[in-house]
């Protein structure tokens, strides 16, 4: 997939700058990138590609656009595209959005429908632009320099601009070992930030502007009766399913035997009337419940199915996972993400998946404290946010510390600098959160905070490195807005409920309430059993110990008591070993 970077210098620019930054691109065997720039070098876009491939640019050759992703209603802007212009090359999905900027600008955002990052340079406007996707399936940086900024579809050419590189961010690493993600706009690393889903920034003469062009605007299920509630969610999900699967002949839907991905089988099912097939994965750690429930899941929409047995070990994974996990993303995520983006099912030509924990997450099946569910308590948690100087609320910051990783005393004794306090960025999200009616604020922090971070970015991240299309429909703007508050709405606190009755007539009772998937929890589990001894290795080696993030005495003592016990410390000893992989593959 062609990664790219994009730059602005302000005055005097840099002549080294555009090739350093594709210097950071072309990586592999037979990579080349291209840079297509202003004469001096001082503005433009640098993008990887396949030997003999080139920029897409719009009919008259102006405006030129890298596109790192997939665009789901290509036929629609195709159509559209070819009412203004027959002059199109190959009719690539950068092709088609060059020659929509030209006619829509910015705007054009509110007409794209995919997973995508994206950089456009008009160069008679003298306009630089960026995007990224409106649910943050694929990741888009920035950062800004002595003398301009830079962006790029992933972490490595930033790293080179400017030629200093950048430290490990304290407030980021507490928030990491808190809750497992490094949420937008944060990254790892002092100086660059990631631009939120569905973010923008646009350059022009110099001059700086970003925004969001979607926000959350939940469906209100105020006044309708369950059965309303039950067809309108059906409807809106349905439309999703179509619309990631319109371009494809017959898609590939992975089973993982929950309800859910039987949902997604079955939508499939009616979206591309029976055309479509299926498979699941058989390894040591999925749970036999789910594998029935994949097969059942298939006989029951009448789909060719087929196992697939996977005999790779965790331990085995590690290199790949290091080379893909640019952020440190809990390996107990990027295990299963990885075997995934190596099966033989996953590099057919499109695959269909429900992401496993983005619904795990939305439906509310994390043990937490009772959601704060009632629009008069969302407002005061918005009171308190957007009040200067007043902390979160009490009930905002019990309901966020139950999901910590790391309790905040023991973040404290580990982390050489004085931890900032995870709850700090979570204020920032509610001062610009929209005022939804039911769903509660766990629902909605889930939707637009950890989800994409946390359940998208390791399959994007695995599947990016072995260039798999994939996409999950049930984790798009659509499911998001109407599947938080439906199944409350239709449940309370048993979402599963809720979800039953919106698709009663579609999956089968047995798949519906007997199945049993691989949850995080076994994942984490499967993690520290296979790479405990590894991690505690590793962890006390004078190169990890020399780095001055982490209070040594107090990682050996815990090496120590895990040694003798060990799942005293497991969860924590791999987010650590994440961090050092993490360290070794792109900061040393």
């Amino acid at each position: 997939m062609p990664s790219f970077a994009a730059f602005w210098q302000r005055s005097n620019p840099d002549s080294r700058i555009p090739e350093r930054l594709a210097g950071r691109l072309a990586r592999r065997p037979g990579d080349s990138a291209r840079v297509a720039a202003t004469a001096d070098g001082a503005a433009g876009i640098a993008s990887r590609f396949p030997e003999n491939a080139n920029f897409a640019t719009n009919a008259s050759g102006t405006v030129r656009c890298a596109f790192d992703g997939e665009l789901f209603n290509k036929p629609d802007i195709r159509k559209f595209v070819l009412s203004r212009t027959r002059n199109l090359k190959d009719e690539s999905a950068a092709e088609l959005i060059a020659n929509l900027w030209e006619a829509k600008g910015r705007d054009m955002m509110m007409s794209l429908r995919g997973s995508f990052a994206l950089a456009i340079w008009d160069e008679p406007n003298h306009i630089l632009f960026v995007a990224r996707d409106a649910m943050g399936h694929r990741p888009l940086y920035v950062t800004e320099g002595p003398n301009g900024w830079a962006f790029a579809s992933e972490l490595p050419p930033l790293l080179a601009f400017p030629p200093a590189r950048p430290g490990l961010e304290p407030q980021v690493l507490d928030f990491y070992l808190a809750f497992h993600a490094a949420p937008a706009p944060l990254t790892l690393f002092k100086g660059i930030r990631k631009l939120p889903p569905a973010g923008w920034m646009e350059i022009h003469d110099g001059h700086l502007e970003d925004g969001r062009y979607w926000t959350p605007t939940y469906y209100d299920t105020a006044g309708q009766n369950p059965d309303e509630i039950a067809q309108h969610a059906f409807s809106y999900l349905f439309e999703s399913v179509k619309a990631h699967t319109r371009d494809l002949d017959s898609p590939v839907v992975h089973l993982e035997g929950d309800p859910f991905s039987a949902v997604l089988a079955g939508l499939a099912g009616l979206a591309k009337r029976g055309k479509m097939r299926a498979f699941s994965m058989r390894h040591g750690w999925v749970p036999i419940e789910a594998r029935e429930g994949a097969e059942l899941g298939a006989k029951r929409f009448g789909c060719p199915h087929e196992e697939e047995i996977s005999a790779d070990t965790i331990a085995g994974l590690v290199d790949a996972i290091a080379q893909a996990n640019v952020e440190a993303l809990p390996l107990a995520r990027m295990a299963p993400a990885m075997l995934f983006a190596r099966s033989k099912g996953a590099a057919a030509g499109g695959v269909l998946t429900a992401a496993g924990g983005e619904m795990y997450m939305l439906a509310g099946k994390r043990a937490a404290p009772t959601p704060l569910s009632t629009l008069g308590m969302w407002r005061r948690m918005k009171e308190h946010t957007e009040t200067a100087g007043r902390p979160p609320s009490r009930e905002l910051a019990t309901e966020f510390e139950a999901r910590m990783v790391w309790p905040p005393l023991d973040r404290m004794n580990v982390l050489r600098e004085k931890t900032i306090g995870a709850m700090e960025p979570l204020a920032e999200l509610f001062k610009t959160a929209p005022t939804p009616g039911d769903p509660s604020i766990a629902a909605f922090a889930d939707a637009v905070f950890f989800l994409p971070e946390l359940f998208l970015a390791p399959l994007e991240a695995a599947c990016r490195a072995h260039d798999i299309r994939f996409r999950s429909p049930l984790a798009d703007p659509s499911a998001v807005q109407i599947l938080v508050p439906v199944v409350h709405a239709l449940a309370g606190m048993q979402p599963l409920q809720g979800l039953r009755r919106v698709f009663d007539s579609l999956v089968p009772e047995d798949a519906f309430w007997e199945t049993r998937w691989a949850r995080p929890e076994d994942w984490e589990l499967a993690t520290a059993r296979e790479l405990g001894a590894r991690a505690c290795d590793t962890l006390v080696e004078p190169r990890s110990m020399q780095r001055g993030v982490f209070d040594v005495t107090v990682v050996k003592r815990m090496v120590e008591e895990h040694r003798r016990d060990p799942v005293r410390h497991d969860k924590k000893l791999m987010l650590l070993f994440a961090l050092e992989l993490w360290h070794r593959t792109f900061v040393d």
